[in-house]
């Protein structure tokens, strides 16, 4: 039901791969034409050989917003994780610039799992009427 909601605008918008510090995981980052909203699908392939997963670096955001992130599927998370991951009770509010510069911690994650992450673009104070 989430895909058929949101089909429209990530129909219309743009699909990029990300680069990832580990080779055990493949992940896309789709934004929406107006740059209001994305999402990202991180897929674990295999058991990875990091003792901790490595910081995602998004791309393609405009670096000056402020994006409010939640993990769509918490539930897929493993719950061996260690250390603390704001994503995994909470949602997180960073910049576009800080998630592209800097990345994101993710929770572990099972072999042949998917975490999700949608974002959107919070409102500019400043703009407010």
């Amino acid at each position: 039901s989430w895909y058929k909601n949101n089909r429209s605008w990530m129909m219309s918008g743009t699909i990029q791969r990300l680069d990832t510090d580990d080779s055990s995981v493949i992940a896309e980052i789709q934004i929406s034409e107006n740059n209001e909203r994305f999402v990202v699908f991180v897929g674990q392939a295999e058991m990875s050989s990091q003792i901790l997963p490595r910081p995602l670096r998004l791309t393609g955001l405009d670096p000056v917003s402020i994006y409010e992130i939640n993990l769509l599927n918490p539930e897929d998370r493993d719950p061996r994780s260690r250390g603390f991951t704001a994503l995994k009770k909470n949602s997180l509010t960073l910049s576009g610039r800080a998630l592209m510069s800097k990345g994101i911690n993710l929770p572990l994650a099972w072999p042949c799992t998917m975490l999700v992450l949608e974002a959107s673009k919070q409102q500019d104070p400043s703009h407010e009427a």
